[in-house]
Order: structure tokens, then C-alpha cells, then sequence
């Protein structure tokens, strides 16, 4: 915690509350070396009489922690962990509903961040972050779960807590305050019942294996995270073109809001003209709950008619603010899209990578409707499959009829990728926990394009000597015992040294230090910040990789070379033993898993790129 906090720049507002029983809030004016505290009760919501001694009193609660540095470190010195006496883990009291009202509370009256957008359209919210660190779920107090998952009270208790959840959620998104929650442990903390506060927040749920590095690298980023919902983007588009859907960060703003956060007009471009449109036109308005870079949101549109014309314009406007009282700063971005009637044009038009992170996220926010859920939404997946089958690669007529329908190679890396979203962390067994797979969604839903691509199709890197990668297709062939690998998957990496590389002390430690080097060069800029995990060949831990690869193994050589191409470099005996070394497995290659669905497999364009540590890339 002492790094975090010295991590922070000088003028950055701190201030600590722990919560328990009850919650304690630190007076950041006390001496030096001593810790003093404010007790808020932890068994209901705060009372303003609670409160009052912590918002009217003398004390100091929130300060730049240029002048309470000395007070924080004593504050922080003063914590001590839990001992075994206070029972298993998962049981011990934690008011953790209390002890964020409290924080609410104290950033509504001392002031955070200043935010230029009101959710109520009256006076400026006064905006900030809160970075709650558990260990375990709220058991005590409002949004708590006191009871086993075994008593008949914990149904009615769960319901409770939810709705409490919601009712906070709103609460804190009106004060423009950002909540991230940074879970460290083994035991379950209740991330599903969590996702609703961090979601209308724009905040984030981690799921961390301890308190170690990855936390203190995850916090310092967290803490520094612009805070408060200062944008807000407005979409436009042609006559007979619609915005049906918006998934990330953002929330929809009645139309009185959004005319009074945007410009009274506009110069639209059309074609060579350009109109003044009036803010009170069809735009769709979205209020951004984050200005994070490493978050995006994800546009959708629809036809509503026939489309008039041989081009379509969309046009999308970021509004910003730096502060209460400062100039709105307009950036406009419009794309004009050629039209066509050909179906063979538009499918050849189509880019197969944006395609597929698009449907991968509506599939995400399927699964994390309660409506819908992860089961359905896996067939709703199989079902585009063959529909995409169905529509771009009809049999012809008069052909004879095949026991598998062929799949438009035009859009093979959108079957892949579909694929992989069943297979992976998002979807598929990789993660244990139900919780566990509901964070990786909400990463997911809410990630910037290139974060969320490697999320939903794992980039894999062979090490090549000195700082040169070379990018393969991530298939279980490329686990040769010669090579070390890289595997990007968004969020976590992984690094595998093969056992011949291993054996050489000097050549293990030289490609140890060079997948550690390039995963975080890979990783620069993104939150979570993921944490490269190296082991050798053979080891427990190796499963997480290999569980992660198409276990193309399981296909026949030719289409083995086809996926895989670099296979074919091998010796017919080396190859051999390489295909047999790998453990029985059920799960299906993707040329399998398309067979199921009765689709022949299409042709998967292996190119093959170079990657340098200093970020320069080139065709091999």
C-alpha cells in the first residue's frame, strides 16, 4: 500500500477508510506516527449524525497528499492483517455497502476530481475514484450475505444485496465517482453482485491471486485513471442507417441533456456540402462513464430502409472538458461508406477481425444478461455460424447435395475467432469460477479494440534469439521442445520454454528475460495490466497455456499443414513425436468443431510476422 500511495503524483486528493465490523476513516492532519480514526457504524447505511463529526468536524479526511504523506504512512504502518482467530476467510465480517456510502459521503462534501457533466442537470458533481482492495464478500450490513450458501436465507439475503447494489450504484454514478474493486485471495468475493456499482461507474472488477506485484501494479495504474464522466459522444448517420446498440462505457442521455452538453449547432459533412444541423436533430447521445484510453465502446448500426444513395456518411462527435468552467473542445471524426448491391462485393468488403469483436461482444453482453445467460448465448453463437453459412454460401442449384456446407472464406477468421470465444475465458472451462468467467466478460465488454482482439484470439510469438519474435498461429504444434513462446490473451500472458531451451542455463535465463521484455512492451498501456507468468515444458503450470492453443493435433496432416504451416519444417519422425507427446484431450480442434455444425472448415490465411522488442514489425 505504501508503494501505491508513493507511486501517486503530489497533488493527487487521498484519503483511507477500512472497513470491518464497522468502518474507520483515518484523520490525515494527526501527528506524525500516530493513527486516529472516525468509527462509522457497519450494520446499516450511515445516519447523518454518523457523519457529522467526519463531514463538519475539525479533522482532516481528504487532502493532497503532498501535505499528508507523513500522516498516510503512519496510517498505513498502523494496519495490521487479520489473524487465523478471525475465523475462515470467507466468514469474517466485512461492511463493505457502509464503508462506500461513507466514501461517497466524504468526496460529496470535501470534493474529488471536478466533473463537468451533472447527471441531474443542476449544479456540477464533484467527481473521484474509490479503490476498494478485499479480501473476501460483504458479510455484515446492507448489500452483506451474512448466511451459508446452504441456508434457506441465503436466496432471500442475495436479493437483498442486489438490490441495495443497484440503489448504490446510482447513488454514486449521480456524484460522478468511479469505483474500482481490486479482489486479492482465493475466496470468492461476489463479483457478480459487484458488477452492477462498477459498471454504472465505470470502474472495474479484478480478480487478483494475491496482494503481490500484480496488485501493486493494477492499483498504481487504477489510482491513476481519470476520474468523473467528462465526455460525452454523439452519433450520426444517413438516411436510411441507424445506431441500434452501444456496449462499453456509456449510458444513453435523455434529449434536454444532451442539448445542453453539446454545441447549438454543428457543420455536418454531406458529400461535397456541408449543413448546419441544429443539436436537436436524430444524433444518438451517449454520456462516457470513463475517459480511460484503455476502455472503448463498441457502435452498432442498422438498416431501417433501402439506402437511396451510392454512399452513407457516419459521423461521430467527441465533446470533452477539462474542468468546471472551461471550454468545450468538439472532435469530429466522418467516414463516407460506398454502397452496393452485390452480395459477393459486400462480403468481400467485410473486415473479418472488427466483425467478429463486434458479435463477440454482443455474445459477452448476452451472457451477462440474466435473460439470456452463458449456456444460451453459446448457442446463439453455433446458430450464427450456420446462418452466416446459410446466407453468404448457398448451395447452387442443381449441385449435388454434400455432407458438409461450405463457409465463405472470405470471413474465416470471424469462425475462428467465434471459436476461440467458446473456448476461452469468457465462455469456455479455462476458469473455474462463475466469477471468474463474469469478470472476464465485463473486461471484455468495456476493453479497447486492440486489448479486446487479443482477448477473444490469443496472439501467439515465437522467440527467434537476441529481441526477434516471430507470430504464429496459436495452435498446440508450435509447443516444440526447441522454441519459447509467448501467448497474449489480453488480459494474462504466458510464457513457455520448451525443455531443450531449458536445459541451457544460459539460453533459458536469455529467453526468460526476453518474453518477460516483450510482453510488457506488449502490454504497455493497457488496464488490467497483465502479468507475464513464465515455465518450463512439462510443469504443472504449463496447462494454462496449453489450454488456451487449438489442439490441432487432433487433425489430419494435411490440414495440420494448411493451419499450421511451419509444421511442415519438420522431420516425419520429429513430427510424429511431437503430435504424440500431447495428452488425450476431448476438446475439438476448429476444423472439428465446424464439423460439428456440419460446415467445412474454410482456408485460415497463416501469415507469419516478424515482431521486434521496440515495437517494429515486418513480413518475414
Amino acid at each position: 500500500m505504501l508503494e501505491i500511495v508513493r507511486g501517486l503524483p503530489a497533488t493527487t486528493r487521498v484519503g483511507i477508510a477500512t472497513y470491518a465490523a464497522s468502518v474507520a476513516v483515518y484523520d490525515l492532519s494527526a501527528a506524525a506516527g500516530v493513527a486516529s480514526a472516525e468509527v462509522v457504524p457497519g450494520t446499516r447505511s450511515p445516519m447523518p449524525s454518523d457523519l457529522h463529526s467526519l463531514l463538519y468536524g475539525a479533522g482532516t479526511f481528504l487532502a493532497p497528499l503532498s501535505s499528508c504523506l507523513a500522516a498516510v504512512e503512519a496510517v498505513i504502518g498502523a494496519l495490521r492483517p487479520a489473524v487465523s482467530a478471525a475465523g475462515p476467510v470467507h466468514g469474517r465480517p466485512r461492511c463493505l455497502g457502509p464503508a462506500l456510502e461513507t466514501a461517497a459521503a466524504l468526496l460529496k462534501r470535501g470534493g474529488g476530481v471536478p466533473s463537468t457533466l451533472d447527471p441531474s442537470g443542476g449544479e456540477e458533481a464533484k467527481g473521484g475514484r474509490v479503490l476498494v482492495c478485499i479480501g473476501g464478500p460483504a458479510t455484515r450490513g446492507p448489500g452483506g450475505i451474512a448466511v451459508e450458501e446452504e441456508s434457506e436465507l441465503y436466496d432471500f439475503e442475495e436479493q437483498a444485496a442486489k438490490t441495495y447494489i443497484d440503489e448504490l450504484s446510482t447513488t454514486v454514478a449521480a456524484l460522478a465517482v468511479s469505483v474500482d474493486i481490486l479482489a486479492g485471495g482465493r475466496a470468492a468475493v461476489g463479483a457478480t453482485r459487484l458488477a452492477p456499482l462498477v459498471a454504472a461507474t465505470g470502474g472495474i472488477v479484478l480478480l487478483l491471486e494475491d496482494f503481490g506485484t500484480s496488485f501493486v501494479s493494477n492499483a498504481l495504474v487504477a489510482a491513476r485513471r481519470c476520474a468523473g464522466r467528462s465526455a460525452v459522444l454523439s452519433v450520426r448517420a444517413s438516411p436510411g442507417v441507424a445506431c441500434a446498440r452501444v456496449i462499453g462505457a456509456a449510458e444513453a442521455m435523455t434529449t434536454d441533456a444532451a442539448a445542453a452538453l453539446t454545441a447549438p449547432s454543428l457543420l455536418m459533412l454531406a458529400g461535397d456540402r456541408e449543413l448546419n444541423i441544429s443539436s436537436e436533430d436524430t444524433a444518438d447521445v451517449f454520456r462516457l462513464k470513463s475517459t480511460d484510453p484503455s476502455q472503448g465502446v463498441a457502435v452498432f448500426f442498422e438498416y431501417t430502409e433501402d439506402l437511396p444513395a451510392n454512399f452513407v456518411y457516419v459521423q461521430f462527435v467527441l465533446w470533452t472538458s477539462s474542468g468546471p468552467g472551461a471550454a468545450r473542445v468538439a472532435r469530429c471524426m466522418t467516414r463516407r461508406l460506398p454502397t452496393t448491391g452485390s452480395q459477393r462485393a459486400y462480403l468481400r468488403a467485410v473486415h473479418a477481425p472488427t466483425a467478429a469483436l463486434l458479435a463477440a461482444k454482443k455474445v459477452a453482453l448476452d451472457a451477462q444478461s440474466s435473460a439470456v445467460g452463458p449456456a444460451e448465448a453459446v448457442q446463439r453463437i453455433e446458430a450464427r455460424i450456420a446462418d452466416v453459412a446459410e446466407v453468404f454460401s448457398p448451395p447452387l442449384d442443381g449441385a449435388e447435395p454434400t455432407l458438409l456446407h461450405d463457409f465463405p472464406e472470405e470471413l474465416a477468421g470471424f469462425a475462428e475467432a467465434m471459436y476461440h470465444l467458446l473456448r476461452g475465458p469468457m465462455l469456455g472451462r479455462l476458469l473455474g469460477h462463475e466469477d471468474e468467467r463474469a469478470v472476464a466478460r465485463a473486461h471484455f465488454l468495456t476493453a479497447g479494440a486492440d486489448t479486446a482482439a487479443c482477448m477473444l484470439v490469443p496472439q501467439l510469438y515465437v522467440w527467434r534469439g537476441l529481441d526477434s519474435f516471430e507470430q504464429v498461429p496459436p495452435a498446440d504444434l508450435a509447443l516444440q521442445a526447441t522454441d519459447a513462446l509467448l501467448l497474449d490473451h489480453g488480459t494474462a500472458m504466458f510464457a513457455w520454454i520448451g525443455r531443450d531451451v531449458a536445459a541451457d542455463n544460459t539460453t533459458a535465463a536469455a529467453a526468460r528475460a526476453s518474453l518477460v521484455t516483450f510482453g510488457e512492451t506488449l502490454a504497455r498501456g493497457r488496464f488490467p495490466v497483465p502479468q507475464v507468468k513464465v515455465f518450463n515444458q512439462g510443469s504443472s503450470a504449463a496447462r494454462y497455456m496449453v489450454s488456451r492453443l487449438v489442439p490441432l493435433h487432433r487433425d489430419a496432416l494435411h490440414e495440420q499443414d494448411a493451419r499450421y504451416p511451419p509444421v511442415q519444417l519438420l522431420a516425419p519422425d520429429a513430427r510424429k513425436a511431437l503430435t504424440e507427446s500431447f495428452l488425450p484431450t476431448e476438446e475439438p480442434s476448429f476444423v472439428l468443431w465446424m464439423r460439428e455444425l456440419g460446415l467445412a472448415a474454410p482456408t485460415l490465411d497463416a501469415s507469419v510476422k516478424l515482431f521486434m522488442e521496440s515495437g517494429d514489425t515486418g513480413a518475414s
